[in-house]
C-alpha cells in the first residue's frame, strides 16, 4: 500500500502542476522536491532528501519533455517506462559509444549509470491508456540540432528526452524505491526554434492529467 509519495520536478513552474491535485488520504503524506535542472542536481537533491527522511513508498518525477516522434506532438502526456543517459559515454571521431559498450567500466562497478533504468511495472500497468507508454533518454544538454538528434535516435531510438528522468529512475532503482515519470511534450527535438515550443500547453495538459489520474496512481 502506498502511504508516502515524493514528487520531484526540475523547476517550480513544473511543480505548480500539482497545485490543483486532490490527494485524498495522502494529503499530509506527499512531499515535493524541486531538484534543479539536469541529472547531477537531480541525483544530489533526491539523495539529500533520503539522507534526512524515510524512503517514500513511491517517487513520481514530473515535467516537460522533447519528442522524437511525430505521433507524440506538443501537449501529449506520456509515461516513460524506461530511461537512460543518452550522452554518457565516449566519442571515437564522430561515433558515439555508450558506457555499457565502451569497455572502460570495472567489472564490479555498481555506481556508473550505464544501461537502462525502469519505472515500476505494476504502477505502469494499472495506469490509464490515455497516457502513452514511451522509451525515454536523459541528456545533460538539450538536443538542438538535426545531427545530434539523429545520432541519439540511431543509438537509442527514443520517443522523448528530458534532462532529469534517468537520474530519478537511477536513484530509485538503486535504492529500491518504486518510481514512475509523467512527462508532457513541450517541443519536438531538433533545431532550437522556440517559436514552435508550447511550454504553457504542455504544463496545462500535465496538470490536467495529474488532477484526473493522481489518485489512480497512488491507490
Amino acid at each position: 500500500m502506498i502511504n508516502t509519495v515524493l514528487i520531484t520536478a526540475a523547476t517550480s513552474r513544473e511543480m505548480e502542476c500539482m497545485n490543483k491535485v486532490s490527494a485524498g488520504r495522502l494529503k499530509e503524506k506527499i512531499s515535493m522536491l524541486i531538484s534543479g535542472i539536469g541529472p547531477v542536481s537531480t541525483v544530489y537533491a533526491i539523495m539529500n532528501y533520503l539522507a534526512q527522511n524515510d524512503k517514500p513508498n513511491l517517487l513520481i518525477n514530473i515535467g516537460i519533455a522533447g519528442s522524437y516522434m511525430g505521433n507524440l506532438p506538443v501537449g501529449t502526456v506520456v509515461i516513460p517506462v524506461s530511461d537512460r543517459f543518452a550522452d554518457l559515454g565516449v566519442c571515437d571521431g564522430d561515433y558515439f559509444i555508450p558506457l555499457d559498450r565502451a569497455g572502460i567500466k570495472d567489472d564490479n562497478d555498481d555506481y556508473t549509470p550505464s544501461g537502462i533504468f525502469n519505472a515500476e511495472r505494476d504502477i505502469v500497468h494499472k495506469m490509464t491508456s490515455d497516457l502513452s507508454r514511451v522509451k525515454a533518454v536523459t541528456v545533460s544538454t538539450a538536443t538542438g540540432s538535426v545531427k545530434v538528434r539523429e545520432a541519439i535516435r540511431s543509438e537509442h531510438n527514443p520517443d522523448i528526452e528530458s534532462m532529469e528522468g534517468a537520474a530519478a529512475y537511477y536513484v530509485c532503482n538503486k535504492q529500491g524505491i518504486p518510481c514512475i515519470g509523467i512527462r508532457s511534450v513541450s517541443n519536438m527535438v531538433g533545431p532550437r526554434n522556440k517559436s514552435l515550443w508550447d511550454i504553457d500547453l504542455a504544463l496545462e495538459h500535465l496538470e490536467q492529467m495529474l488532477v484526473k489520474y493522481f489518485n489512480d496512481i497512488v491507490t
